[in-house]
């Protein structure tokens, strides 16, 4: 404390703080850029392999022709009116949803690598079951009121977002007998497959049974469309980190969560639910995938990876600057209660080496489990700042208390990041603690006498 009066050397040591939070940045930039790498080897997978899937019916499609005549009348080159009439035919079709759609599967998981990255794909094998109730008169939107309809073949359309996704063509029977799959959904811009029904060309009403049995893969996400009157899902894996989401959470009396894997179960009426109409509104006019998207309504399940290293890693470095204070007022308290001057350099290079600990963490952090790679980390810095500390104090026995109590620090930081519920009242906990260690250890310091600038000493004669 000799060469630096008090306020000088508070100015210095706040200077250095901030000086800090460059290194400390630049880290938080690397967070970032290995999340954004992450997402782009996700696209990357989902681009070779099949995107995110959303499902949506199998809805009964009815196609028609509307015909009418529109007459117009204008003068004649002897100024009489004339009429004339002109034929149009219209097509158009109808949409009729499921009275009810019961779809029970299973969802295989595995990981597919690039370089450190992993990426979860699926496999859905499933089955959905269900009945139409066909209308006598189905309502139409027409041209004109003296119009004429004639009705096409009649046919089923599945939707799903990435038509890669299909591993076999899926099997299906109406009212017990096998139907062809058509590629294509033939319904605006869906995309799926459909299955024409002559059978029902003939048939003006009534209730029809199918079933249609599916393989279809997927990355990370999966979402059901609830269009039907009444929709049952029922799905299990034995992925053990599933996120729901969308609309409509599961049942909560089905559903479970565990290493095993997960089961849920889903029961939606369509009086809960406005799927059906937005349904019908998107289709008519979007391009692939779109379609689906813009159904709000939806029951969605993501593949959750465990807690992400690169959001555990940006949650640590939160709490950069305070380490950096806390081991800075430590050093400064060292000087007060020692009387030993502390050089800002050996400030500096204790700060870099607590930044050095973030960059560690990080980085192993991609190639060993978290846990250990926070262990590894902490554990090489403490041992770093313990053994610099005990040249910079000149006492040894100074150097290790300073180590095991940064120990303690990194383990209340782990503490931080294991328990996200409790992270704010931990986080103010410690914060707290820690104001109160520097309080009790400088309550009898003389902070006026340590402000005085010190005597010049007299000059030799």
């Amino acid at each position: 404390m000799k060469r630096f009066p008090l306020f000088s050397k508070l100015a210095t040591i706040v200077f250095l703080a901030l000086l800090l939070l460059v290194p400390l940045t630049l880290i938080h930039s690397l967070v970032y850029e290995r999340q954004a790498r992450g997402s782009e080897v996700t696209r990357e997978i989902a681009a070779s392999y099949a995107g995110t899937q959303t499902l949506a019916g199998p809805v009964l499609v009815l196609p028609y022709v509307e015909h009418y005549s529109t007459e117009t009348r204008e003068r004649d080159a002897e100024g009489k009116w004339a009429s004339t009439r002109q034929a149009h035919k219209r097509a158009g079709s109808v949409q009729v949803m499921p009275a009810q759609l019961d779809l029970a599967g299973r969802i295989a998981v595995e990981r597919k690598h690039r370089g450190i990255f992993e990426v979860p794909v699926y496999e859905l094998e499933a089955t959905l079951s269900g009945r139409y109730d066909l209308p006598d008169n189905p309502a139409v939107e027409r041209a004109a009121d003296n119009s004429s309809i004639t009705w096409g073949e009649p046919y089923l359309s599945y939707s799903v977002s990435d038509p890669r996704g299909f591993a076999a063509a899926p099997s299906v029977s109406v009212d017990g007998a096998p139907a062809t799959v058509v590629r294509g959904a033939a319904l605006g811009g869906l995309q799926g497959v459909h299955i024409p029904l002559p059978a029902l060309r003939s048939k003006s009403s009534g209730s029809h049974d199918f079933r249609l049995n599916l393989r279809l893969r997927g990355t990370e996400r999966l979402a059901v469309l609830p269009l039907a009157g009444e929709t049952r899902v029922k799905l299990e894996s034995p992925w053990p980190h599933p996120s729901f989401a969308g609309r409509f959470l599961p049942d909560p009396a089905s559903q479970q969560a565990g290493p095993a894997g997960f089961h849920a179960e889903w029961s939606i009426s369509s009086l809960a639910t406005d799927a059906a109409r937005q349904f019908i509104a998107h289709s008519a006019d979007c391009k692939g995938g779109e379609c689906a998207d813009g159904v709000s309504d939806r029951l969605e399940i993501r593949l959750a990876q465990p807690v992400s290293v690169y959001s555990l890693s940006d949650r640590a470095l939160k709490y950069a600057l305070l380490f950096v204070v806390v081991v800075f007022a430590a050093f400064f308290a060292w000087e007060v209660l020692q009387r030993l001057a502390i050089h800002p350099i050996q400030y500096l290079l204790a700060g870099l080496a607590l930044a050095m600990f973030f960059l560690l963490l990080l980085s192993l952090s991609e190639h060993l489990a978290f846990a250990a790679a926070y262990a590894l980390a902490a554990a090489a810095s403490t041992a770093l700042l313990a053994y610099y500390l005990a040249h910079v104090m000149r006492s040894t026995r100074g150097g290790l208390a300073f180590g095991a109590s940064l120990g303690l620090m990194f383990g209340a930081l782990y503490a931080l990041l294991a328990s996200e519920d409790n992270a704010l009242v931990l986080g103010a906990l410690l914060a707290f603690a820690l104001l109160a260690a520097f309080m009790v250890l400088t309550r009898r310091v003389d902070w006026y006498a340590l402000a005085r600038p010190e005597p010049q000493a007299a000059p030799s004669v």
